[in-house]
């Protein structure tokens, strides 16, 4: 007994200095409450476990066999949530028994989840911390439970190990674990650039279909218990600034733009990996930061991520003026930055003028045109029509032929019936019918025909005025003024 009291005092002095190395949650009834560790413990349904009581594994300098011989017990108890009542826990050595400074459970059921609390004490001294147990099925048709996963991340083409966490309980001091690995929960033929080493899978270069559930399987008497590790793949960590996309860096952009319109301004850049730090992107007027402008209605949006693969981002950002007045043109910057430097890109707003503009200016120049060429066009194709119809409607008496009781004179030279040909009947019908017709019935022009209008009557006809004769033969030719040009050509044609 004698030799226990030094080892008494030397526990209790250190159970004292851990108690200014972390800071109690609470005491009660004279119990140091240490309340929920942070290690949780989680398993899948039908796998062993084993709670250690945390107060031997970071609260206290001793282990369970300094605490037995320092005269302490070791309890448990159990609860539903934190601060629940709490029971004694009976254990029926079979499938939950107590083993030194833990609680194994061979297998554990959905009953056991809950907190459990070790209790350390005397009748002088009372500390104690509690654990908490989940106990989950698996996903539907999968091996693992979604909630329970641990996760990685690898850089692509650089080496990354998947190690099986969580094992140091199920394997035997001085032994390899025998582990068997799955991707997606089915065997794999592994490529050789993947190698299986005790408790870890090394893959040397890691490439972009190596994204997924890694899970290693070991056996554990008669029970099986299984890690997932969901690895996710990153492009490798940039050592560059970020890169402007739009608008353009290196130059001044200028926008024209009318007062009280509204302006929108984007700015889109490229983020490298940068590992979990956010693209920090943004606007800047001056010297001054939009949200410390004292305008209303000049706003900055949210950052907004159109694109992501591999951790690489582009993103953008925009600037919005609600009605643009004098006060707010100016130079607008959009500023990109990460760990590696910064990058800007800039907007000058200016006011547009206010005269006719270029676009408005362009129409009416392009309307005039088009209308130019569909009057030309117009004459082009129907000029005799368009000749006629006015002189049909406005046309006065021709003053070149005013004194003038003939509009034209055509001479016909009269064939011998002997010398009769079919083209010299075609020439007399059309001097004497068809001519006669058109011109005088149809158009009210006068003919003057020898054969049939060479009888004197005092009629006057002036040859001075004549502007042009056409020979139609060698026995028709008709002599006629400007007045009658139109209908003559239209015959001859």
């Amino acid at each position: 007994m004698k030799g226990s009291i030094p080892l008494q005092v030397l526990l209790y002095a250190t159970l004292i200095r851990s108690l200014k190395v972390v800071s109690k949650r609470g005491s009660v009834d004279g119990c140091t409450d240490w309340s929920v560790d942070y290690l949780k413990y989680k398993v899948l349904l039908g796998e062993p476990v084993r709670i250690k009581c945390a107060l031997f594994y970071g609260y206290i300098r001793a282990n369970y066999t300094h605490a037995q011989s320092a005269g302490l017990s070791l309890m448990w108890y159990k609860s539903v949530g934190h601060g629940d009542f709490e029971e004694p826990i009976t254990f029926d050595g079979i499938r939950m028994s107590k083993e030194e400074d833990s609680i194994w459970f061979r297998p554990a059921e959905l009953q056991d989840v809950g907190h459990y609390s070790c209790v350390l004490r005397n009748s002088t001294y009372c500390m104690k911390v509690s654990m908490s147990l989940t106990v989950s099925e698996n996903d539907t048709d999968l091996c693992y439970n979604s909630k329970m996963k641990y996760l990685e991340k690898a850089e692509l083409s650089k080496g990354k190990d998947i190690l099986c966490p969580g094992i140091d309980d199920y394997i035997q001091p001085g032994k390899d674990p025998e582990i068997v690995w799955y991707k997606e929960c089915k065997p794999k033929q592994w490529r050789q650039s993947i190698v299986r080493r005790k408790d870890m899978l090394s893959i040397k270069e890691v490439r972009e279909d190596d994204i997924g559930n890694y899970t290693c399987e070991l056996t554990f008497g008669n029970f099986l218990v299984r890690r997932t590790t969901e690895l996710s793949v990153t492009a490798p960590l940039t050592d560059k600034p970020p890169k402007i996309i739009f608008p353009a860096e290196n130059k001044m952009s200028i926008m024209e733009m009318q007062l009280g319109s509204l302006v929108n301004l984007t700015c889109r850049a490229f983020f490298g990996y940068s590992g979990d730090v956010s693209p920090l992107i943004y606007w800047m007027k001056g010297e001054k930061f939009i949200e410390d402008l004292d305008e209303s209605r000049i706003r900055e949006s949210e950052i907004k991520t159109l694109r992501e693969h591999l951790g690489e981002q582009e993103v953008s950002i925009s600037l919005t003026i609600d009605a643009l007045e004098e006060t707010d043109l100016g130079n607008y910057t959009c500023f990109v930055e990460n760990g590696n430097g910064r990058r800007q890109a800039n907007v000058l707003l200016t006011k547009r003028a206010e005269l006719m503009y270029t676009v408005e200016l362009a129409g009416g120049l392009g309307a005039i045109l088009l209308l130019l060429v569909f009057l030309v066009t117009l004459y082009k194709c129907y000029r005799i029509e368009l000749m006629l119809f006015y002189r049909n409607h406005f046309g006065g008496e021709d003053v070149d032929g005013e004194n003038k009781d003939y509009d034209a004179y055509l001479s016909y030279t009269k064939v011998e019936p002997e010398q009769w040909s079919q083209e010299s009947r075609e020439e007399e019908r059309f001097a004497l019918e068809i001519l006669p017709d058109v011109l005088e019935k149809h158009y009210g022009y006068k003919l003057f025909i020898p054969d049939r209008d060479l009888i004197p009557t005092g009629s006057k006809f002036s040859w001075s005025n004549m502007k042009f004769c056409v020979d139609f033969s060698p026995w028709l030719c008709a002599c006629m003024y400007s007045s009658l040009e139109i209908p003559i050509r239209y015959l001859c044609a």
